[in-house]
């Protein structure tokens, strides 16, 4: 069995292109050559994230190792290849199975070896969420950049979907303008002043009028996401807005688009089903962070295809198999939990927090009616869905409790709903360690049909990949599954 390992660089010249090693000699179809320099083929971990739906961890990392006793690697020192793609393969011939995908951190150059640090995929992702910041550069009364004693330096809010409720920058004191969005999409929809709604303007043509043209008193008028009001507020300003592709997966599509990723239409669709999300950024946070958020916010979880598409998944029971793992080829097999909940138990109850407000007011005009003003001394809606059947069958069954992007209180309930129906029956968590040579490709969120006598397994078992840890140089793989 040959393994092989491809990179992707930049040369010093800032031209792509592909560093290719080999455990023993070996040419690809394509006539490509391939050093045969590796020493340790791989030793790496990866995991799935979906918050606490399944227990896990999304760690991802580890090395291959390059024989380099001459110095021929020295010249790599001035390779770029961080955060570029490594795909580890293993077979005879050239019938190639994928070990591994993922993500370079950086060659580490030691005496007669350089070590090629990996990470997951989603290493990339991260990093922060591109966003702006604020100048201070105003000359009042102009200016829509803040001036430097106040917000300077800070961060320009970012609204995707829908935001409730959310008190805006003050981008210009002189004339009382607002800023909610720095994103071009965003349309303010209300706006109030210590909870009580003012009188809407007509919208400004340019942000050249927004500046020169102040709107009545009482009165507020905006462009974009900027608004500006004609008299001193009172109390605390919030803002209601939107943007035009507030529902699941565009949002999902937008953030993730931001970084240059593509993501699965149909996932796209599926989320879209559930609705608006509200996802409000005022400081710096890492584009993963976002797209997680939206993930479990959904009951799913984030993974990455082999041909690099980003996937969102709302979690369901494992289903369509990509390959079975037979008798033979298990090594040793554990089973460590019968279900999803913290004590290892199924779940008979899930809660999800929703339709969030940003900012919650107990304190308001009197003119504001009394369900406003409850509504705006809750931060959430909460939706509840319990299982007769799994909370008659085991008393001490799990809980589960999501704070959920979502802004509509119905798509929690059909969300906490669909999740309780999964979580609620006996779904195993099991590690099995196999030979590497009679297992196929293997990716976290693919599923597999378990087969052995074992923990009655015996017709088999479909089971979700939920984290591996590849051990290229014994041909050994830990794979952790739930199911």
């Amino acid at each position: 069995m040959t393994w092989t390992l491809q990179v992707d660089a930049l040369d010093p010249g800032g031209d792509s292109v592909t560093l290719r090693y080999s455990l023993g000699r070996y040419d690809d179809p394509d006539d490509n050559a391939f050093d045969p320099r590796i020493d340790q083929p791989g030793l790496f971990r990866a995991g799935l994230f979906a918050g606490s739906l399944i227990s896990g961890d999304r760690s991802s990392y580890g090395e291959t190792t390059l024989v380099n006793a001459d110095g021929g690697l020295d010249h790599l020192v001035d390779y770029a290849v961080d955060g570029r793609a490594a795909t580890l393969c293993h077979g005879v011939g050239d019938a190639r199975v994928t070990a591994l995908r993922g993500t370079v951190a950086r060659l580490s150059f030691e005496s007669g070896s350089v070590s090629v640090v990996l990470r997951g995929p989603l290493e990339p992702l991260q990093t922060p969420h591109p966003q702006a910041t604020y100048t201070g550069g105003n000359v009042l009364p102009d200016g829509l950049e803040g001036v430097e004693d106040d917000i300077a330096g800070q961060a320009k809010p970012l609204l995707f979907g829908e935001v409730a409720n959310a008190t805006p920058v003050t981008v210009n004191t002189a004339r009382l303008i607002y800023q909610i969005s720095d994103r071009d999409d965003c349309e303010v929809a209300a706006v109030y002043d210590n909870g009580a709604e003012l009188s809407q303007g007509a919208a400004y043509s340019s942000l050249d009028a927004l500046q020169v043209d102040a709107p009545a008193a009482g009165e507020w008028r905006a462009y974009g996401g900027y608004v500006r009001l004609g008299a001193s507020p009172s109390g605390t300003v919030t803002v209601d807005a939107t943007t035009s592709a507030p529902d699941a997966g565009d949002v999902f599509e937008t953030i993730a688009g931001d970084r240059g990723w593509r993501v699965s239409a149909d996932d796209v669709a599926d989320l879209n089903t559930l609705g608006a999300v509200r996802v409000y950024v005022t400081s710096s946070t890492d584009t993963l962070d976002l797209l997680d958020n939206l993930a479990i916010s959904v009951g799913g979880y984030l993974n990455v295809e082999p041909d690099g598409t980003l996937r969102c998944r709302r979690l369901e029971a494992p289903t369509a198999p990509v390959d079975t793992l037979e008798d033979y080829a298990i090594l040793d097999i554990k089973r460590s939990a019968t279900g999803a909940g913290d004590n290892g138990l199924p779940v008979g109850r899930v809660t999800i927090n929703a339709d969030r407000i940003e900012t919650v007011q107990r304190d308001v005009a009197g003119s504001v009616d009394d369900a406003r003003r409850a509504r705006l001394s809750l931060q959430t809606r909460q939706a509840v869905v319990e299982r007769a059947e799994t909370l008659a069958r085991h008393p001490l069954a799990g809980s589960l409790t999501i704070d959920s992007a979502l802004a509509s209180r119905g798509s929690a309930e059909q969300v906490a709903s669909d999740l309780v129906a999964v979580l609620g029956v006996r779904r195993d968590i099991v590690t099995i360690t196999a030979r590497v040579d009679d297992l196929g490709a293997i990716a976290v969120g693919q599923c597999l049909t378990v087969k052995t006598p074992r923990l009655g397994y015996g017709v088999g078992r479909v089971m979700r990949v939920v984290g591996y840890r590849l051990d290229a140089q014994k041909g050994a793989i830990e794979v952790n599954l739930w199911g």
